[in-house]
């Protein structure tokens, strides 16, 4: 027997409820969110008895007090999200135990992993000396030796100052596709279909998984997928705003503001999808996702509905 597809909205939501639920930290005001949010909808119950699979994931004392994120990196992944919203999920719940005796979902530690929290920027210094900035809710796996400098870009966003080394070319890689420099200051965006790379000095040669090719010169944006080159124009100048704690935006639709917002908070902000094209241009702060939420509110035609600390909807405004 077949069972029926989610929305994907709702897989998104239960997937960080059940991260945050495994983590060590979750609060009494955290849980009855979650208990709210559970039985505020049939289809909220339906997912997250979905996602466990039968086999009691949430109360599986082998995934109790992993990092919550890595189960939201693992559970949120875009392939994850993909096999759980087109495939049965009860699979999801084997393959995520399953994951216990391997790193296939990144449940456990791996080598060379560096990763960042909700509402957590960090910078790291590579083994080259390369300077390496993460955004909130990233995840790269570092993969040097004496013939390669690699990092794999999971999840998430990077900003990545390249120290100089002929012998070894320095390569990011994406599930899209891969992106070599010599030395180069970058930055590389994965997203769940496509990946952008924004040139800040020098140059890179882009070669997607099918592979197309590009040169990206310096102020430069690319946007490519596994197989296309989908879009190179220029550098809007704002790209790394991020990295000061600003969101700055320039006539670009709510729904990639509330996706930005999504890294700096804990919980569930869901955006209904009458005002997620609606347009705007600000600038906002990142670490008071609160402030940003009520600049949005009076600039725009929607309204924030607060049910908890823990669980935003954003609908448009009633007329």
């Amino acid at each position: 027997m077949s069972l029926p597809r989610p929305d994907e909205a709702v897989v998104d939501e239960a997937a960080q409820w059940m991260a945050l639920l495994q983590s060590g930290d979750v609060s009494a005001q955290e849980r009855e969110a979650f208990e709210a949010w559970r039985g505020a909808d049939a289809r909220h119950r339906l997912v997250i008895e979905q996602m466990s699979g039968g086999l009691n994931v949430l109360r599986s004392n082998a995934l109790r007090g992993l990092p919550s994120q890595s189960l939201l990196h693992s559970l949120n992944a875009p392939s994850s999200r993909r096999r759980f919203v087109t495939g049965s999920l009860s699979v999801l719940g084997v393959a995520l135990l399953g994951g216990l005796l391997g790193r296939r979902y990144g449940l456990l530690p791996e080598t060379g992993a560096l990763y960042t929290g909700t509402g957590e920027r960090r910078d790291f210094t590579l083994d080259d000396g390369s300077a390496l900035t993460l955004n909130a809710r990233s995840r790269v796996i570092s993969r040097f030796d004496a013939n390669q400098r690699l990092l794999e870009l999971r999840d998430g966003e990077l900003l990545v100052d390249v120290a100089k080394d002929p012998a070894r070319p320095f390569v990011v890689e994406t599930e899209h596709g891969r992106m070599r420099a010599l030395g180069t200051r970058f930055l590389v965006q994965r997203g769940d279909d496509s990946t952008r790379l924004v040139m800040l000095h020098s140059q890179v040669e882009v070669v997607t998984r099918g592979g197309a090719r590009q040169v990206v010169e310096a102020g430069e944006s690319l946007l490519f997928d596994e197989q296309n080159i989908l879009a190179l124009e220029r550098t809007k100048g704002h790209e790394i705003a991020w990295t000061q704690g600003r969101l700055e935006v320039r006539d670009r639709p709510l729904s990639e503001v509330i996706d930005s917002l999504r890294g700096y908070r804990r919980g569930i902000l869901r955006l209904s999808p009458d005002v997620a094209g609606l347009r705007l241009s600000g600038i906002y702060p990142l670490d008071d996702s609160d402030r940003t939420l009520q600049l949005l509110e009076h600039s725009l035609p929607i309204r924030i509905l607060w049910h908890n600390p823990y669980w935003i909807s954003i609908e448009p405004r009633p007329s």
